[in-house]
């Protein structure tokens, strides 16, 4: 078990001796590694990998971004598959995977009973993420939840980071290779998403398969702010992809420009500026995740 003890606010390291005790209960072994970097994290989970049946990251969606990376470092001597206890702000790897994101108690006495699935890993500059990164306008509210809105949880963080950003932000110009097909677009934002949501459950990519070796390309395209903010609450349900600013492609390596250093995100957690080339590593660990997880639609 990889706990980062400052996730959530603190939450993370208040609900380890719960955890422990729930999965204790269950029959399962349990050693733990506290972490304080997600560099740690995917040591710590890389070293596990081959001697260990899970390694569970209790945290928010960078703990356990790390921690499937260092799974999928490990290589094909890896016996461990990713669980995932949800303590963080956005929880948005424990929704792909079916489970309570809002109870991370609950979620840790369904991981012995989880399936084992093989899931993609998506990768931009040189970091590995599980569920969606993009730049652009999301990037920015990223940023603001992170640097202004850390104390709020949940949802509320980032439409309120969504709402701040709104005020000031402005549209650029992307350019974008989809698998050596190249395109311009002027719009908001592109999100390149492995999983089917971030911030907490905005379904931005509703459609995307942690199993189908494809990123899914979101672009919402030059719209008003008052169009903007009226088609935003679609968003949670992923209705927004009917609008006819919003385009979806697929790709499984994807080159993103634009016409200044936007920065890019992954999973909540800065990772360079554009420009950047995403790509997804098919089946490149195994996780635990319910029958019937978002992230891995039509099973």
């Amino acid at each position: 078990m990889v706990h980062n003890p400052t996730a959530g606010g603190g939450r993370a390291g208040r609900l380890v001796p719960a955890v422990l005790a729930r999965l204790r209960d269950a029959g399962v072994e349990v050693e733990q590694h506290r972490t304080r970097s997600l560099e740690d994290g995917r040591v710590a989970a890389c070293e596990a990998a081959a001697a260990f049946d899970a390694v569970v990251a209790v945290g928010g969606d960078g703990t356990v971004g790390a921690c499937a990376a260092g799974l999928a470092d490990a290589g094909p001597g890896a016996r461990a598959a990713l669980g995932v206890v949800p303590a963080g702000g956005g929880n948005d790897a424990a929704r792909s995977f079916g489970l309570p994101a809002g109870d991370p108690l609950a979620a840790a006495g369904l991981l012995p009973r989880l399936q084992r699935r093989p899931a993609d890993l998506a990768t931009v500059a040189g970091r590995a993420y599980l569920n969606v990164a993009g730049a652009g306008f999301d990037s920015e509210v990223n940023r603001v939840a992170n640097q202004r809105l850390g104390w709020a949880k949940g949802r509320p963080r980032y439409v309120g980071a969504l709402l701040a950003e709104l005020v000031v932000g402005r549209r650029a110009s992307f350019e974008l290779v989809l698998d050596d097909q190249a395109s311009r677009h002027r719009g908001w934002l592109v999100a390149v998403a492995n999983g089917p949501s971030y911030g907490g459950g905005m379904r931005v990519a509703p459609a995307a398969s942690l199993q189908d070796g494809l990123l899914d390309v979101v672009v919402i395209h030059d719209i008003g702010k008052l169009e903007f903010l009226k088609t935003f609450p679609k968003v949670f349900s992923g209705r927004h992809v009917e609008h006819p600013a919003v385009s979806v492609h697929r790709a499984g390596r994807v080159e993103l420009d634009a016409d200044r250093p936007l920065a890019v995100y992954a999973d909540g957690e800065p990772a360079g500026t554009l420009p950047a080339t995403f790509q997804v590593r098919r089946a490149a660990i195994t996780v635990l995740a319910a029958d019937d997880a978002p992230g891995f639609p039509g099973r």
